[in-house]
């Protein structure tokens, strides 16, 4: 009977055995798996973190090159607006030299001379007055 106590001790612990091991793989599974997710939301977590910082100095960078462009903008329009000023405060240049002008207003002169000169030598009038028959509807004298 001492073996018939010693079977059932043994199919009594593998029971109660059995029980504690399901427990205890329900614990464990359950804590690993809140590990696991504890461990990959830390990673999502530093993911984040980097891809902010990369926005924030590009941002940053953008800024910088917004500030210069600015910056040269400014300038430019400052410069812009001297020119102006100086433009209006400095008298117009001619379009032609002094000595250029001197000559075309001499060649004018010249020429009208010639035209009064030309219009007084010549009393005849024009061809189309005259008495001689010319043009396309003359008779030909051939």
């Amino acid at each position: 009977m001492s073996w018939i106590v010693g079977i059932l001790l043994v199919i009594v612990g593998a029971v109660i055995g059995f029980f504690v091991a399901l427990y205890w793989r329900n614990e464990h599974s359950e804590e690993a798996r809140l590990s696991e997710e504890v461990n990959q939301s830390k990673q999502q977590l530093q993911a984040y973190q980097q891809e902010v910082a990369e926005h924030f100095a590009t941002a940053q960078a953008l800024v910088e090159q917004l500030e210069e462009t600015q910056e040269k903008l400014k300038s430019y329009l400052k410069h812009s607006s001297e020119l102006l000023q100086q433009e209006q405060s400095q008298p117009s240049l001619p379009f032609f030299a002094e000595d250029t002008m001197r000559q075309l207003r001499m060649a004018s002169r010249l020429q009208d001379d010639r035209k009064r000169d030309e219009g007084k030598t010549e009393q005849n009038p024009p061809r189309d007055y005259s008495d001689k028959k010319s043009g396309l509807f003359s008779p030909s004298d051939s």
